[in-house]
């Protein structure tokens, strides 16, 4: 079994030169030797390690705000968009609302025709004498069948 070896992720050519110790688990450097080249490279102006992981982070950076931005337009275009059918199903529904309308008024203003035309207090007085007309219909029916109605009509001649 390997045993963990810290990668710091350095190349040999950071900290110059030959390593302070090489053994069966690879180069090795002095904390002080590391140190010392990790102050050089802070103290120049034209760092090359520092400088070269600070593009690749900065690189990276810029693809993620490009990332951000692609996704901001498009949620920003879905929002744009529900909005717009948002104000379409209202207007459409403002249309059903006044066609309905329109219908229960043309409804009642038919009904009120109606009512004016049949004449309701008369249509009443006409049915009952229907009612009447048609009971007494049946019971000539009846009286025929049983042959009392000639029988009747005979005593009222």
């Amino acid at each position: 079994m390997k045993p963990f070896t810290p990668h710091i992720g350095v190349s040999q050519n950071f900290l110059g030169g030959k390593p302070d110790v090489i053994d069966r688990y690879g180069f090795g450097w002095s904390v002080s030797r590391i140190n010392k080249a990790i102050a050089e490279e802070v103290a120049s102006e034209n760092g090359t390690y520092l400088t070269r992981r600070a593009k690749m982070i900065s690189t990276d950076y810029e693809k993620a705000s490009e990332v951000m931005e692609e996704a901001d337009k498009v949620f920003k275009r879905n929002a744009s968009n529900l909005m717009q059918t948002t104000d379409e199903l209202q207007n459409n529904v403002k249309k059903v609302s006044g066609n309905v309308r329109k219908a229960i008024d043309d409804l009642a203003s038919g009904l009120v025709k109606v009512e004016k035309t049949a004449n309701f207090p008369n249509l009443e007085r006409y049915v009952l004498l229907l009612e009447r007309a048609a009971t007494a219909m049946t019971t000539l029916a009846e009286l025929e069948k049983e042959g009392k109605l000639n029988k009747i009509s005979n005593a009222l001649k």
